[in-house]
Parts: C-alpha cells; sequence; structure tokens
C-alpha cells in the first residue's frame, strides 16, 4: 500500500519510525516518570509490526501482543488461547479438553434456567434445558452433567453444577444464518458476574472473540478483551476495564485511520471514561506519529508532547505543547533533527495552524513543574495504572490552577479503595487457606464445596458460609477463585458484595 502518492509503502513507512526510535530515543521534554512510561509502553506498540496472513489469522501479530502485554497481569493469555482455539476445533472438542468425564445418570433435575449465554441481541441468551446425564444428588444435577434445549432455540451445554445450577462450562448454539456460538468458561445469571470466552464463527470465516466478565446482559462488566479475526490476522479491538460494555479505566482500542493514500490500525492507551480517553493518554498512528499528554473526550486537551518521522524524508522532531479541543494551540518548544544536524525552535499555534517561530508568554516552567512534581509518583512503589491515574489528576491541579482538588479527590477514592481490600486476602495460596476466610457466623448455613483446581488437579472441600442461594452460588465461586490463585479476584469479590453484601460472602 502506497502513501500520499508516493512509492513508500505502509512496510517502509512502519520500518522508519522504528528506526527514528531506535536513534532517538524518548522525547527529552517529557521529565514526569508516568508520562515517560506511558511513552515507553506506546513506543513498543508502534515499534512492533502489524502482520498479516499466516500464521496470524489464529495469534496475535506482534503489534496486538504489544498492546495486550499491558494488560498481562489481568488475565491468563495461554488459558484464553487455549481456549479460542478449542472454540475454533467445535463444541465436541472443547468439551473431551474440558470434561472428559460425564456422569451416568439420566433422570436429574435442574434447580432452574437462569444461565445467562452471549449471543446477538436478537437471539435467545436463555433456554428451557432438560437435563442428559451426568453426576446427581438428591434428584438435582451435581457435578458435570450434559443438557440440551429445543426452546427457543437448540442449544447444547456440558459443565459443572452446584445443586442444580450452572456454573461453569461449554455452550453452544446456531444462529439463523448458520453462524455458529460457542461458549466456554462461566456462566452468568442475576447479579453474577461470570469470565468466560465467547466465539462467534461466521460462515464467511471472519471470527468474533470476546474474553472476560460478563454480566447477565450480553456486556462486559470488569475486565475484557475483544478480538476481531479476519482470515489472516486476530486484531485486538479494545482491552481494558469495561462498566456496562464501556471502556472505563486503564485501556488500549485500535481503530482504523487514513494516512495518506492508506489505511492503517492506530491505537490508542491510556486512562478512559465512558469509552473515550479522559486523562493521560497516548496514541500512535503507526506509521510516523506519537502523541503523549492529556486527553479530553477523545481529544488531546491540555500538555501533549509528540514525536513525528517523516517517511518522505529523514526529517524527524520532538515537541511539547498545549492542546485545545485536539488542536495546537500557543507555544511548542520543538526539537527538530535530521542528517545534517538539529536544533531547537519555539513554533507559534492558533487553533491548530502553524503562525510563525516567535516567542511569547507561554509558561514552559509551569509545563515542565508538572514533570518535576509528577517524578515523586513515577518513582513510588505503585502499580503502572495507578501511577497514571494519580499523574492525570497531578497535571490538572498545575495546568488547571485547581489546588489540589484533583488529587484530593482521587486521595479520598483511593482511600475507600483501600478500606475495601483490606478485607478481601490478596492472594489465597491454598483451599485450606480459603476455607478459613469463611467460618460460618451465627444461624447461618454452611455448604461443603468440592473445589477442583483445573491447573493442579488437586480437589479440596471447602465449608462455605450462607444464608441465601445467591450468596452459597458466589461464595463456591469466590472459593475456586482464590483457592485455585486465579486472576479474576476482582470479579468474585464484586459478585460478593452483590450477592452477599459481603466482598468475602461472609453474609451477616
Amino acid at each position: 500500500m502506497l502513501l500520499a502518492g508516493c512509492s513508500v509503502t505502509g512496510e517502509e513507512a512502519h520500518q522508519s519510525l522504528v528506526e527514528e526510535i531506535q536513534y532517538r530515543g524518548h522525547n527529552p521534554f517529557i521529565k514526569a516518570a508516568e508520562v515517560k512510561e506511558l511513552e515507553k509502553r506506546i513506543q513498543a506498540i508502534s515499534l512492533a509490526p502489524d502482520l498479516y496472513d499466516d500464521p496470524f489469522g489464529v495469534q496475535f501479530n506482534p503489534r496486538n501482543m504489544a498492546i495486550l502485554d499491558n494488560f498481562k497481569d489481568q488475565y491468563d493469555h495461554p488459558g484464553m488461547m487455549r481456549d479460542i482455539n478449542l472454540a475454533r476445533q467445535g463444541f465436541d472438542a472443547a468439551v473431551a479438553a474440558h470434561y472428559p468425564r460425564i456422569g451416568l445418570a439420566t433422570n436429574c433435575d435442574l434447580a432452574s434456567s437462569d444461565g445467562y449465554f452471549m449471543n446477538n441481541d436478537d437471539q435467545p441468551h436463555q433456554f428451557d434445558w432438560q437435563f442428559i446425564q451426568g453426576d446427581c444428588e438428591d434428584g438435582l444435577v451435581q457435578g458435570v452433567a450434559r443438557v440440551t434445549a429445543t426452546k427457543p432455540a437448540k442449544a447444547d451445554f456440558v459443565g459443572r453444577f452446584d445443586r442444580g445450577t450452572m456454573l461453569e462450562g461449554v455452550f453452544t448454539t446456531t444462529q439463523p444464518d448458520g453462524a455458529r456460538i460457542i461458549q466456554i468458561g462461566g456462566v452468568s445469571f442475576d447479579g453474577r458476574v461470570a469470565r468466560l470466552l465467547s466465539s462467534k464463527f461466521n460462515v464467511n470465516g471472519y471470527q468474533w472473540h470476546r474474553f472476560g466478565d460478563f454480566a447477565a446482559n450480553n456486556k462486559f462488566d470488569g475486565f475484557g478483551i475483544n478480538v476481531w479475526g479476519y482470515t489472516n490476522k486476530m486484531m485486538v479491538r479494545a482491552v481494558g476495564t469495561f462498566e456496562n460494555d464501556e471502556l472505563e479505566g486503564f485501556a488500549g482500542k485500535q481503530e482504523l485511520r487514513t494516512v495518506g493514500d492508506g489505511k492503517f490500525w492506530a491505537t490508542w492507551l491510556g486512562m478512559y471514561s465512558k469509552g473515550t480517553l479522559n486523562g493521560l493518554g497516548a496514541w500512535t498512528n503507526g506509521i510516523s506519529h506519537i502523541k503523549v499528554g492529556q486527553w479530553q473526550d477523545g481529544e488531546m486537551n491540555g500538555v501533549g508532547y509528540g514525536q513525528f518521522a517523516s517517511y518522505e524524508s529523514d526529517y524527524h522532531e520532538f515537541y511539547a505543547g498545549r492542546f485545545e479541543k485536539g488542536e495546537r494551540q500557543g507555544a511548542f518548544q520543538v526539537l527538530a533533527q535530521n542528517s545534517f544536524g538539529e536544533g531547537t525552535k519555539v513554533e507559534q499555534y492558533q487553533n491548530g495552524n502553524y503562525i510563525d517561530d516567535s516567542e511569547d508568554d507561554f509558561d514552559f516552567g509551569q509545563l515542565f513543574a508538572v514533570a518535576a512534581g509528577a517524578a515523586i509518583i513515577g518513582g513510588a512503589d505503585i502499580p503502572d495504572a495507578a501511577k497514571v491515574d494519580i499523574g492525570t489528576a497531578f497535571m490538572a491541579d498545575v495546568m488547571s490552577d485547581t489546588g489540589t482538588t484533583n488529587m484530593q479527590s482521587l486521595q479520598n477514592t483511593y482511600q475507600q479503595q483501600l478500606q475495601r481490600n483490606n478485607n478481601v486476602p490478596a492472594v489465597a495460596g491454598t483451599a485450606q487457606q480459603a476455607s478459613a476466610t469463611a467460618k460460618p457466623a451465627g444461624g447461618l448455613k454452611t455448604y461443603n464445596a468440592k473445589i477442583t483446581c483445573e491447573d493442579t488437579g488437586v480437589t479440596n472441600t471447602i465449608p462455605v458460609p450462607y444464608r441465601t442461594e445467591a450468596c452459597r452460588i458466589a461464595a463456591i465461586d469466590f472459593a475456586q477463585t482464590f483457592a485455585c490463585n486465579k486472576l479474576d479476584q476482582d470479579r468474585v469479590t464484586r459478585n460478593c458484595q452483590s450477592a452477599c453484601g459481603d466482598p468475602q460472602c461472609l453474609q451477616q
């Protein structure tokens, strides 16, 4: 694909950007540690080639893996890819891998058919299930079983039940146009968010994979990865924290954008609110340009830093200045470089239009005061996402003359979160630890849940206290997740809070 009517291809333009990043390094105008961290991440994404064709129709290419690497502590990537490949092989292969043994009883009952399954909005999500065979106890499905449905559409499910309630499994149905739906993982229902993979296979070869935390409304609620599976490329459309299916918190996304005469996938990474960048964020077109700074409603608004590498010449520049609604406004410091040398200048802009190279009264000291103060944040021993969050509030206070309003608000939020977290164990390394957190109180009932960790095959019985059936199901999920050291602990503590009124499922 050619750019701007010249003989430069997209691959050549990307290689030019790679060489400039490797040779020039980082933007010298950036002093704040958390902004440097975000620039490092967007540069790593820019350096990775966005490749097509074999084998990237069935695995992520380097560009998409670089995006996912920003979220590797929030999900099990090998586990997700295992289930995607099992879904590609079909329902029977997924069942054989996850549930090799199915009980032989044939006269058990289900407690309910409340399980909610991901599907197109105009297609069924709940089904009238009929028991086929499996394990039973006291007349109810208990353990692994197979069920089927004919109403409101044909569907099949094999998975793990507890007292007749679906907990997790493999689900399949076929849409009227022939598209296959396969779901692997937890089962959502009212009040329960489940981590799962939902894959759709169109007859034309296109695949749609959604992995993460789903509520019983066909929407992400927590961590999620939205993957568009073209026949020649697996592409991360969006990844990060979702609230009601919109990005909310630290996240990334890709969208197709025109550069010259070609179209390329641009990447945004940073703090989102209601689906758009709001706060500290970064962007690259992967061809010639990188931007890092403050964003509002999806546009750069406030202090911004950039790197530009021309694919038509050897010109390269770093810059720093202020943006208003995505446009350069006022004075910009520019470090211009080419093969003959480099020089620093100040350029003036009005509503994005270049005016001249004269100085004005823009306070570059204020610009870099943000960096000096925020360096303390960057050096702190806290997660990178928290550094981005704190840095956003700090920059807003300095540049907007709000005193410490934003930082104080964020501090209050973190204090509330800390208080919540102090009530939840960070990691329960063994089933015995999970059991120790679940001691019955008062007149609560106790249920002995049999917990098997898939990775180790170890099975333990853990006493689960409960008063309501919804709390019992949430407590089983909590025990399973913490006892087996799974990564979706935030999901189960939210379910416990919702079903039991306590993040540890200790219902009072």
